[in-house]
């Protein structure tokens, strides 16, 4: 396990140091039942302070990911199913024949609301209201993304919260009958504030993943826009980039 911190970048030590473990755990780079290294060696490994360490062990063994063992040392649990890693998590969140039956949500808002300054700015034809959805994801019970979605009225009146159930905004929609045909994504590294915070179980400051989606039907008409905030240390991005040739011969990518 040669992971390292990052002093550099505006995240809690501990929890630099508690993710790093967390995803070694994860991935079996530390065995069940395989002996963690002592604090000293954590000490020494990540240039933090030993109450650091102590802190982000005490988060682990708080959510059964190892034992601790006075006189003998800490120890990667073996008796309980380990939580999935940041990749499987995206995996559930992302197909959604596995999300409805993998994971929970808990909505916050659902609610006509006049449409928001940026969204007037960018995309006028979003019109003066739009339905507005707040709402957490849970997988294994644990905060995984805060999830704001806004679908122009005429869309969004049809939704509710007994529509919306585990599925995702889109999917909501094309059970409705609106069929999203083309989705623009952006991506970016933001603080989290405190509503973040307090929602996904978060420190006000550290960094969570941004994305940022607009969907349109095969008419060019926008359905939804939609903006995730993921915890990073229990989601990651997976892509998988196929290199082809076309029929003149020439070489391309595909994703």
């Amino acid at each position: 396990m040669t992971r390292a911190t990052n002093a550099g970048i505006g995240v809690t030590r501990y929890l630099q140091v508690y993710t790093v473990l967390s995803q070694a755990l994860a991935e079996g780079d530390i065995a069940a039942g395989e002996a963690l290294p002592s604090e000293p060696s954590l000490v020494r490994q990540y240039g933090v302070s030993r109450t650091t360490v102590r802190r982000a062990l005490a988060r682990l063994a708080a959510e059964r990911c190892i034992v601790r063992r006075r006189g003998s040392g800490t120890f990667a649990r073996d008796s309980v199913t380990k939580s999935a890693s940041a990749r499987q998590i995206a995996a559930i969140l992302d197909d959604p024949r596995s999300a409805s039956n993998n994971t929970t949500v808990r909505v916050l808002e659902l609610k006509q609301t006049p449409v928001p300054d940026f969204l007037h700015r960018e995309w006028p034809e979003f019109g003066a209201t739009v339905m507005t959805i707040r709402k957490v994801q849970y997988v294994e019970h644990q905060p995984v993304a805060l999830v704001t979605a806004y679908v122009p009225e005429e869309v969004g009146r049809q939704l509710t919260a007994r529509r919306l159930g585990n599925d995702t905004v889109l999917t909501a929609l094309d059970k409705l009958g609106f069929h999203g045909a083309v989705v623009e994504e952006e991506a970016s590294a933001v603080a989290a504030d405190p509503v973040t915070a307090k929602h996904l179980d978060y420190n006000v400051g550290s960094p969570v993943l941004q994305m940022r989606h607009l969907a349109r039907d095969a008419h060019g008409r926008i359905l939804s826009h939609a903006n995730y905030l993921y915890r990073p240390d229990r989601y990651e991005i997976h892509t998988v980039v196929e290199r082809d040739r076309n029929r003149r011969g020439r070489q391309a990518f595909r994703l």
